[in-house]
């Protein structure tokens, strides 16, 4: 994966809120020139459209709190074990973005927090982060 800011990259957005997602999706579009964006509102649905189509998503937007008990990180671990987390960048969404919560969204695979209400400003800074990570790791790899 070169970057994640090519407006081909395909998105998708795991989370049970819809007025979130449609949130994202504006900012998303309108605001970094995104196109191809696809939602899952449960974890269910979205492990099955990943580990269906492994190759197809590169930036992963999941959900900390889903109202079935799991979080986000239940996700990104399951992802990870099955070896469909490599080359996807990961962000774990979240109104709580404390400690323990970074703490969980790192040890499961994200490699970053987005927290609710999205801010532009945070949201470019997190998608230059993620840049910088896929940068590092292509250098890693020769």
């Amino acid at each position: 994966m070169e970057s994640v800011k090519g407006k081909e990259t395909e998105i998708l957005i795991v989370d049970d809120n819809t007025q979130y997602i449609q949130l994202l999706i504006k900012m998303l579009k309108y605001g970094f020139g995104y196109e191809k964006i696809t939602t899952a509102e449960s974890i269910e649905s979205g492990y099955k459209m990943i580990s269906s189509d492994p190759e197809r998503f590169k930036l992963l937007f999941v959900d900390f709190r889903f109202p079935s008990g799991e979080t986000g990180g239940d996700l990104l671990r399951q992802l990870q074990q099955g070896g469909l987390l490599k080359d996807k960048v990961a962000f774990l969404i979240t109104s709580e973005p404390t400690v323990d919560n970074v703490k969980e969204a790192s040890s499961a695979g994200a490699i970053g927090v987005v927290a609710k209400p999205f801010d532009r400003a945070e949201l470019a800074k997190q998608l230059d982060k993620a840049d910088r990570a896929i940068q590092a790791e292509k250098e890693e790899s020769f």
